[in-house]
């Protein structure tokens, strides 16, 4: 025993719109995923290629019992942040010292799972080689990637995505409706022109539309957006007007990247002033956001302290240089990325053999507080404009060299200076190029000018105006609706930003101080209610968080910021899991502060702590030691007090348990210092109980337990909580009082699922199989240890060679099997590895589970649901692949009424999408 059973976790993207039919590439992309373990989507942007791979999983997903998973891109702009995106897809949470890549390997060797890799073009070289590491070291894993080129390896194959067939205006359309092109036209013009379909009057413009956009998915659905105030002539004719502006009269000669471009420009030059601004700002923002990201990113005036310190960004008719319709500029650019250089240990030598295993303290709590937890202050950066970094071509749509009389963006001269770009005239008027100011001389330079303040009123109005626009994809997330950018329409966002001389910088800065803020506010709140819908904000805004420290910590000037951002993000890297991430940041972020500040005081202790949670103690100590040396030095008792913390778990860590006793008893009696984080305060009675639990003083350890719940029960606090219950748990058994200590571990491991503590989760799971031994509960034992084993695999699946873990595990599997039999312990032990997280908590706690926010509906297959005579027949209609209008056409009912259908099907399975629903019709077969 000890491996993790098959689990179906298929964590694929929502569809939000219907798929309009692939069938061809759908058929071509299974039988290349069945005969080959690298299969790569490639074609131009707007094609559709994220669609398409997302389908071609859902429908090969019954294939790999270890599941599908999807890994974002998009957002991430750092390689060496590719495994760690990886790993965190597939819900790994390696926390030993291997470089992040091999760790990545070791723990899916011996699984079957698909890995989609989506946007891959950016991080080719990064994305090759994990998907080289993860081909030659693993037999059952497969990935299918999208890119705009190939990868260039040797196992892989090919799949081009081609745009969608059109029909001949001309000809014969009376089939017109089985044009994907056509029908994905009238789909998206129905949602905004309700009855919209396609008719003997409107197939020829429609497909003469569809044939001038070249078939481009996302370029059809920005038209059919424009068909809520103009008819399909109308949309033809300023199409073909912006076509002829492009190419100097001759449509037919536009390639097919100028044609989505022309497309994406037309679509901004139809956006109002604001808008148009609001689109460009907002494309600093990597990730999805939310209406109060946007509003501090975009308005002129957040009403926040300090908000657009430094320069401001430049007002709309700065942006857009002769007037407020700007069109788009070939090229682009993007600041030269910083690497840093992770340091990450190579794994050899002994492991060491943690005891914090038994303490619970693996992944240690936030140092947060609730209202009376105490900042520290933290001085503001220097204002005044920060030159921005060395510009280089790198445009996702790549412009036409001759397109223009004014040629693409390009790198000036030295001698022009650093910040100095060559822009070609807008395209706003077709009448011909507008001039620029006389400031801005002859290199074509638009310089800010002044012009009215956008307010976060007027934010939100563009807002929505570019979701109706589908400029942004509404979705849902933690805290309510959040908001997406196709990368498509983010680069251009990007090339309207640039066209002002600072204006990137500015906007990236705002963006910075406005994470700042954000993440301070959850610092000082984390010890204290609403703990897990801080992780999962946090979690939604992983992309922005990188964003904001890199451009930090590749900026002249900005450094220290960026340490005070990786630094106050210190309970995010802890106590969600993500210590590797954060010792990535950490190490560029203090190579780059090396001077005495308070900011590198607790840059250090977190360094430490974080390099403890990754098992390199001799880092932790010597981390932790200049961070208490620096602090004294600085006169700062709060981050002391935090380093002596860090000083303290290495002593219990390293079995210095005398030491600890003394450490931990010494810091608890001296009590909170003023600016010390409750959280930590938490853990040194956490830490003390600990020690007194290993040297057998049960009692003991019990009274400091009963003392910290009091501390976290008045602020509302769960996670710090949950490990002192478990502390109480471990005590109790000492003592042989099963009842306590099963009462108590079901209690920790109830808020430990709702902070999504993982690590906490396997060993809570482990003692209550032990105590389930204990009462004679040997069939419940069984599950608990199959699920421990499936969310170990996760971790470590040797349980970090801890001997008293692995040894209380083979106990009480020898019990459960002499008292229940091989084949019966066997067959329990397999159900418990093939609940989700939240079912194996539900049976833990005895009680019904609801799915954690990031699972998988997809073990519910075998539920019984009932579904209506009618929904039972839409349901197989969707597992044939049908879109809401082409089960309308055939059931001849409404489309409204079909999507109502559909929505209810999804309510009653519980599911998120319409892949979903086709696999539970399958499994019903």
């Amino acid at each position: 025993m000890g491996g993790s059973a098959p689990r179906r976790d298929h964590q694929l993207p929502v569809e939000t719109t219907s798929f309009v039919d692939r069938r061809g590439e759908l058929t071509q992309g299974r039988e290349l995923l069945a005969r080959a373990r690298l299969v790569t989507l490639t074609g131009p942007g707007g094609v559709g290629k994220t669609r398409l791979a997302a389908r071609v999983a859902a429908r090969v997903q019954r294939a790999f019992p270890d599941g599908v998973r999807f890994v974002h891109l998009s957002g991430l702009h750092d390689p060496a942040l590719v495994p760690l995106a990886a790993a965190d897809a597939l819900g790994l949470h390696d926390h030993s010292a291997q470089p992040p890549l091999d760790a990545l390997v070791e723990q899916v060797r011996d699984r079957r799972l698909l890995l989609v890799v989506d946007n891959c073009e950016h991080l080719a070289g990064a994305c090759a080689r994990l998907a080289a590491a993860l081909l030659h070291g693993t037999e059952g894993v497969r990935i299918l990637a999208t890119s705009r080129h190939r990868l260039g390896l040797t196992e892989e194959h090919l799949l081009e995505v081609r745009p969608l067939p059109v029909p001949d205006p001309d000809g014969d359309l009376s089939a017109a409706e089985g044009y994907p092109a056509l029908t994905l036209f009238a789909d998206r013009a129905a949602a905004v022109v309700p009855g919209f379909r396609l008719t003997p009057d409107n197939r020829a413009s429609v497909a003469r539309l569809c044939s001038r956009l070249d078939g481009l998915p996302l370029a059809i659905e920005l038209a059919a957006v424009r068909m809520r105030v103009l008819d399909v002539d109308q949309l033809l004719d300023r199409l073909d007007d912006r076509y002829r502006f492009l190419t100097t009269g001759s449509p037919a000669a536009l390639p097919r990247h100028q044609t989505l471009r022309a497309a994406v420009a037309w679509s901004h030059d139809l956006c109002t002033a604001p808008e148009q601004l609001v689109w460009a700002r907002l494309s600093v923002l990597a990730g999805s956001f939310d209406l109060a990201t946007a509003e501090a990113v975009c308005a002129d005036d957040t009403g926040e302290p300090g908000a657009g310190r430094g320069r401001s960004p430049a007002p709309a008719e700065a942006l857009l240089p002769g007037g407020a319709r700007s069109g788009g500029v070939p090229g682009g650019a993007r600041p030269d990325v910083a690497t840093g250089g992770a340091r990450f240990d190579d794994g050899s030598g002994e492991r060491a053999l943690p005891m914090q295993a038994l303490a619970g303290t693996v992944t240690l709590p936030p140092l947060g507080g609730g209202s009376r937890n105490v900042a520290l202050p933290v001085p503001a950066p220097a204002g005044g404009p920060v030159p921005l970094p060395v510009m280089r071509p790198e445009s996702l749509i790549t412009p036409s060299p001759g397109s223009g009389p004014g040629g693409g963006l390009t790198r000036p001269p030295c001698a022009q200076g650093p910040e100095a770009v060559t822009l070609p005239p807008p395209l706003s008027d077709p009448a011909g190029p507008a001039t620029p100011s006389p400031a801005a001389g002859a290199a074509g330079i638009w310089p800010a000018r002044p012009g009215p303040a956008l307010r976060a009123d007027d934010v939100l109005d563009a807002v929505a105006g570019l979701v109706d626009k589908s400029v942004l994809c509404r979705e849902p997330g933690p805290g309510g609706v959040r908001y997406r950018m196709l990368d498509t329409l983010r680069q251009y966002g990007l090339e309207q930003l640039r066209r002002t001389v600072g204006e990137e910088g500015a906007v990236r800065r705002r963006q910075r101080d406005w994470m700042l803020r954000w993440v301070g506010e959850c610092e000082r709140g984390w010890f204290g209610p609403g703990q897990p819908e801080t992780v999962a904000r946090l979690r939604a805004d992983r992309d922005n968080l990188r964003a904001a420290l890199d451009f930090s910590l590749s900026t002249p000037g900005e450094a220290l910021a960026g340490l005070r951002l990786a630094g106050t993000l210190w309970f995010y890297w802890h106590a969600c899991g993500a210590p590797r991430e954060g010792l990535y940041w950490l190490d560029r972020a203090l190579a780059a502060n090396p001077e005495p500040t308070p900011e590198r005081a607790r840059g250090l202790w977190v360094a430490g702590l974080l390099a403890a949670a990754t098992q390199d103690f001799p880092r932790g100590r010597r981390d932790a030691r200049d961070a208490l040396a620096l602090a004294r030095v600085l006169g700062d008792t709060a981050e002391a007090a935090h380093a002596e913390y860090v000083i303290g778990v290495l002593r219990l860590f390293g079995d210095d348990l005398p030491g600890a006793l003394r450490h931990f008893e010494t810091t608890v009696a001296r009590g909170p210092v003023p600016g010390q984080h409750l959280s930590v305060v938490g853990l040194d009675q956490v830490e003390l109980a600990c020690t007194l639990g290993f040297l057998g003083e049960a009692d003991r350890a019990v009274e400091v337990c009963e003392r910290a719940l009091g501390l976290c029960e008045r602020h509302g606090e769960q996670w710090v909580r949950s490990y002192v219950l478990r502390m109480l748990a471990l005590a109790h058994t000492v003592r042989r009082d099963w009842a306590a200590a099963e009462r108590h571990a079901r209690e920790a491991l109830r808020l430990k699922l709702a902070v999504h503590d993982v690590i906490g989760i396997a060993l809570t799971l482990d003692l209550l199989a032990s105590i389930a031994t204990e009462r004679g509960a040997h069939r419940h034992a069984a599950v608990l240890l199959g699920g421990a084993d499936r969310v170990w695999a996760d971790i470590d699946a040797a349980r970090w060679g801890a001997r008293t873990l692995t040894s209380a595990r083979r106990d009480s599997e020898e019990r459960a099997c002499r008292a229940l039999g091989r084949e019966a312990f066997e067959q329990a032990h397999r159900r418990g590895g093939s609940l989700g997280l939240a079912e194996l908590v539900g049976h833990a706690l005895q009680e019904p589970a609801r799915p954690h926010p990031g699972e998988s509906p997809a073990r519910h297959y075998d539920t019984p649901v009932r579904l209506t005579p009618r929904e039972t027949e839409v349901a197989r209609l969707v597992a044939e692949g049908l879109a809401n209008q082409q089960i309308a056409d055939r059931l001849v009912i409404a489309r409204r009424t079909a999507e109502g259908h559909v929505e209810r099907i999804l309510s009653k399975l519980g599911f998120s999408n319409r892949s979903q629903i086709a696999a539970w019709v399958t499994a019903q077969r």
